[in-house]
C-alpha cells in the first residue's frame, strides 16, 4: 500500500536532484553571457637600438568602447618621442629627433571556449621629424591561440614629406609576424618576414628574428635583429610594460588567464604601426 507514496517520494526526491543539478549550469550560462569587465590599459616602452640610431619612447592607452562577453570593441591611442642618435647627429641638434602619435580602432573577439581569439584594426599615424611631417593609414589582422600567434600588419603612406627636399622618404609596408613557444617558460620565438618600398626607393624584401622574454605577468624584453637591402643589418632591444595586472577572477566572461594581457594590451606595431623611412630600421617589439 505504501509503494504509490514511495513512487511519488522517488518522483519528488528526482526532482530535487535535477533542480540541484541545474542551478549551477544555469547560473553558468548566466555568467558566460556576461559582458568582459576589461577596463581601460597602458603600455609603456622603451626600444634601444644600436648606436647610430634613435631610442624611442612609447605610451599607449587602450580604452574599451564596446565589451560583451566574447567581443571587445577598443581604441588605442599611442604617442611616442625619440631622440637624436648617439652617434652621427650633427652638431647642436635638438635632443629629439621625432615625435609622433598613432591611432588605432579595432575589435577582438573571443573563441574556442575562451582559449584563443582574432581581430583586426585600422587607423591613423602621423610623424613629425626634423622640420618634416609624415602621415600614413594602417591596418593590422591578429589571430592568437594561448601560446601562438600570427599577425598581418601593413602601413601605406597618404603623402610624401611636406615641405623641403629631404632624403628620407616613407615606406609603404607589409608584415608577417609568428610568435612560437620556445619550450622554455616565459621564453618566445618571433621571426618576421616584411615588405618595403615606394616609387623612389623601389622595393626589399627583409627578415627579423625576435626572442621574448615574459619576466612577470605584464613585464617582458625583447631582442631582435633584422635585415633588408635598404638598411642593411640592424637590431633592438625593447622594454615593455603593460598595466594593470589584472587576475583571471576579475576579468567576467571566460577567457584563457595566458590571453588577457594580449586581448587587453595594445595593437603591436610589427614593423609599420610606426612610420619607416627609408634610411631607418624596421620597428620591433611587440
Amino acid at each position: 500500500m505504501n509503494q504509490p507514496g514511495r513512487l511519488l517520494d522517488g518522483k519528488a526526491a528526482l526532482s530535487l536532484g535535477l533542480l540541484i543539478l541545474a542551478a549551477p549550469a544555469k547560473g553558468h550560462e548566466l555568467a558566460a553571457k556576461e559582458p568582459l569587465k576589461l577596463g581601460a590599459s597602458q603600455m609603456i616602452k622603451l626600444v634601444i637600438p644600436q648606436p647610430y640610431s634613435s631610442n624611442r619612447l612609447e605610451y599607449d592607452y587602450i580604452v574599451p568602447i564596446v565589451q560583451t562577453a566574447r567581443d571587445r570593441y577598443f581604441l588605442d591611442a599611442k604617442v611616442f618621442a625619440s631622440e637624436q642618435p648617439l652617434i652621427g647627429a650633427s652638431a647642436g641638434s635638438d635632443f629629439f629627433q621625432a615625435f609622433g602619435q598613432s591611432a588605432r580602432l579595432g575589435v577582438r573577439t573571443l573563441f574556442e571556449q575562451g582559449n584563443a581569439f582574432h581581430g583586426a584594426s585600422v587607423g591613423y599615424d602621423s610623424l613629425w621629424q626634423q622640420g618634416e611631417y609624415y602621415q600614413q593609414i594602417g591596418a593590422a589582422f591578429e589571430y592568437t591561440k594561448r601560446d601562438y600567434q600570427l599577425v598581418l600588419t601593413m602601413g601605406l603612406p597618404l603623402s610624401p614629406p611636406s615641405a623641403t627636399a629631404s632624403v628620407d622618404t616613407p615606406l609603404a609596408s607589409v608584415n608577417v609576424q609568428v610568435s612560437l613557444p620556445t619550450g622554455y617558460p616565459g621564453l618566445a620565438v618571433q621571426p618576421r618576414v616584411y615588405l618595403v618600398g615606394s616609387n623612389s626607393t623601389g622595393s626589399a624584401v627583409g627578415g627579423q628574428l625576435q626572442f621574448t622574454y615574459s619576466f612577470a605577468r605584464s613585464w617582458s624584453a625583447t631582442l631582435a635583429s633584422n635585415y633588408d637591402e635598404l638598411t642593411g643589418v640592424s637590431g633592438s632591444l625593447t622594454f615593455q610594460v603593460l598595466f594593470p595586472q589584472r587576475q583571471p577572477d576579475s576579468v567576467g566572461a571566460a577567457i584563457h588567464p595566458s590571453l588577457i594581457n594580449s586581448f587587453a594590451g595594445a595593437v603591436g606595431n610589427n614593423g609599420s604601426r610606426v612610420i619607416r623611412l627609408d634610411n631607418a630600421p624596421a620597428a620591433s617589439g611587440n
